[in-house]
């Protein structure tokens, strides 16, 4: 029997509970056939009275058509908007959008009862009261007003909430709470809460509801999956405020509250051509617990969190996904330590996870993510593999304007290979983990492309004591015997190219490093590793960069020993790196390139524009003395990437999603 994370188990208890169910009982709309049948379901002409579930009778609600389902079974929802929550696929069936339609799956509702006074309008007080103090930081309050779940929509348009009626505008609203949700020892909310009844808050709007569409959001959750083999298909699931903690039990829809606003917790779901959007605190879509899921076709936007977590999940796939603007809450990602989640993809406690050809895309954000000045405050992940994920891969994404596109942290044996990354902070982060394998990455306009350093955690501990014992044991890391030591990282076949040449006020050597390998002792004592002993090998690397100016310059920083200040080596050069005799590898950058000019004459790629922020219009394919001349690839490498093995290939990336339709721009 497979062993369920303790959050699985309490999740699973949520689903038994009856509350979490339509009162309706229906009939099946027909005898099932072998493989299933079809019920038709219509948010503007079905009736759960009178329909029957055919196409001319349809249903109106999921809710009922989930509980007239049987094994094996289509549910087909027509065009229109469907206003339900907490929703349990409790069997085997299959949640789709019928031909043509564009269904909404909606946690919003549509006030009918306002009173007007001071030029603000305000619903009855029998609004869904949702928790404000259950944040991943213990402390809710250092989150600010992104703690707050409640959500607001004036023409389709979401308005900022604000802490009091007199703040109210026509862009903002506010919720008059009697009785809110409560710690039970202030400033810390893993001491538990003091629960409220779920209804009773009132929602104030500073336009006439009378001359608007005004939608309130009163659902935690969409849809909660226990049964196997689930299919969702062509949904647009949004406006639901699922929190970050998943440990808060709502006195009517128990943990339901929390966690995300669509949950799997079963074997070989299937997600794909989907919208999830306008999730609250929480994420958007989880895939917990199971294995043999996928996740494709599908968009993450404009979540107040993050896009989509993976936990406790084996052989999961994450393909063709477009992710953009999500963290809209804007919720702490730099100092924050062990509670530190946000990204547009989160995946912890999980082996052969699949995240390829997805596309992670902040073109349109107006800050930079590669000016120090924004990294200092903004450290959101596109794809973050943390806690414990094993033999898993990152191939052949694209990366736009991402502070940190892809980390590895704390984890064994995963493959980051192909990737393009067009602006970031951080390019390529490896942190605590081992056998890492870096191939044929395209980094540009990075403030540094690659960081590979040591973790001062150890062996599945992530706080110890004074004497050393563990007091916060990573139970499925140290099952698993995972070290969190970074050793046997590969670093081959990268380009390097173009870094952010803004310096960081007051320290301009902080960024100076194309590629940095930074080492540490393991906090409890047992030992420490430096760059000779966690790269195992960097070679066959291409380094781009211009040479025309003043600004501190290291093309490879390599920190060899504890002291960080007389024991690196801080290279300018590839010719100094690799005649270092505080280099000890076999294969130290004796075949890589290292050549210097501006981004509009760079030979390594068929065309680098001039601006570096003209996102989406470069060529990044490789060109010139990239052509040809990489390492061969491993099996392991060129089997993930579906290319050859042991022939010459060129440097940087070879196949991504960005030039899937052969024209070799950005998506």
């Amino acid at each position: 029997m497979r062993r369920l994370a303790a959050s699985t188990v309490v999740l699973l208890l949520v689903l038994a509970l009856p509350s979490l169910t339509a009162t309706c009982l229906l009939a099946s709309p027909a005898a099932a056939e072998p493989g299933g049948t079809t019920i038709h379901v219509s948010a503007r002409s079905g009736s759960d009275d009178t329909g029957d579930g055919t196409s001319d009778s349809p249903l109106r609600t999921l809710s009922a058509a989930l509980q007239a389902a049987s094994h094996g079974d289509v549910i087909e929802l027509a065009d229109g908007t469907y206003r339900e929550g907490e929703l349990v696929v409790s069997t085997s069936v299959t949640v789709r959008a019928a031909a043509g339609a564009s269904p909404v799956l909606s946690g919003a509702v549509v006030p009918s009862s306002w009173t007007q006074a001071d030029g603000r309008w305000t619903t009855s007080a029998d609004m869904v009261r949702f928790c404000q103090v259950c944040t991943e930081n213990a402390d809710p309050a250092e989150e600010g007003m992104a703690a707050y779940p409640e959500q607001v929509f004036v023409d389709g348009q979401p308005l900022t909430q604000v802490t009091s009626r007199a703040e109210v505008t026509a862009s903002t609203f506010y919720v008059e709470d009697p009785e809110p949700v409560t710690l039970r020892q202030s400033g810390n909310n893993r001491a538990g809460y003091n629960a409220s009844p779920h209804t009773g808050a009132s929602y104030v709007i500073g336009v006439d509801p009378q001359e608007h569409h005004v939608e309130v959001v009163q659902h935690s959750r969409a849809i909660s999956v226990s049964a196997d083999d689930v299919t969702l298909r062509g949904l647009t699931v949004e406006k639901y405020s699922p929190v970050q903690r998943w440990d808060y039990a709502d006195p009517q829809i128990g943990t339901a509250t929390g966690g995300a606003m669509v949950v799997t917790t079963s074997d070989r779901a299937v997600v794909e051509d989907s919208v999830f959007r306008y999730s609250a605190a929480g994420t958007a879509l989880a895939v917990s617990g199971g294995s043999g899921s996928t996740v494709t076709g599908s968009r993450f936007e404009r979540n107040g969190g993050v896009g989509l977590g993976v936990n406790s999940s084996s052989n999961v796939t994450v393909e063709g996904n477009v992710f953009t603007s999500n963290n809209t809450a804007g919720f702490i990602t730099t100092g924050c330590g062990a509670y530190c989640t946000i990204g547009d993809t989160k995946v912890t406690h999980s082996t052969a996870v699949r995240f390829a050809f997805n596309t992670v895309d902040y073109s349109g954000a107006e800050a930079d993510a590669s000016d120090p000045t924004v990294f200092r405050t903004d450290r959101r992940v596109g794809v973050w593999f943390d806690e414990g994920v094993i033999g898993s891969q990152v191939l052949g994404n694209y990366f736009v304007n991402v502070p940190v596109a892809v980390f590895n942290e704390v984890s064994s044996g995963n493959l980051v290979a192909s990737n393009l990354i067009e602006g970031a902070g951080i390019g390529v982060h490896i942190s605590g983990s081992d056998s890492t394998k870096v191939w044929n990455n395209t980094v540009s306009h990075a403030l540094t492309s690659i960081v590979v350093q040591e973790d001062s955690r150890s062996d599945g501990c992530n706080a110890r004591s004074e004497d050393g014992t563990c007091t916060a044991v990573q139970n499925w890391s140290a099952s698993h015997s995972l070290s969190w030591d970074t050793t046997g990282t590969e670093i081959v076949n990268n380009i390097l190219s173009s870094e952010q040449t803004t310096p960081l006020p007051g320290d301009p050597w902080r960024y100076a490093a194309m590629l940095q390998v930074t080492g540490g002792a393991n906090d409890d004592g047992s030992g420490a590793v430096y760059a000779n002993e966690m790269v195992s090998t960097v070679n066959y690397n291409a380094y781009y960069r211009d040479q025309d100016t003043d600004l501190p310059s290291t093309t490879l920083l390599w920190n060899w020993g504890e002291d960080l200040s007389s024991q690196t080596v801080n290279a300018p050069t590839l010719a100094e790196f690799t005649h270092s005799p505080h280099v000890t590898l076999p294969a130290r950058e004796q075949n890589g390139l290292d050549l210097h000019g501006s981004r509009q004459d760079n030979p390594l790629l068929v065309s680098e524009s001039p601006d570096p922020t003209a996102w989406k219009t470069s060529d990044f394919r490789p060109a010139g003395p990239a052509l040809g001349s990489g390492h061969p690839l491993p099996d392991d490498v060129a089997q993930a990437l579906g290319t050859q093995a042991g022939t010459a290939v060129d440097r940087g990336v070879l196949v991504n999603v960005a030039w899937q339709d052969g024209a070799g721009q950005g998506a």
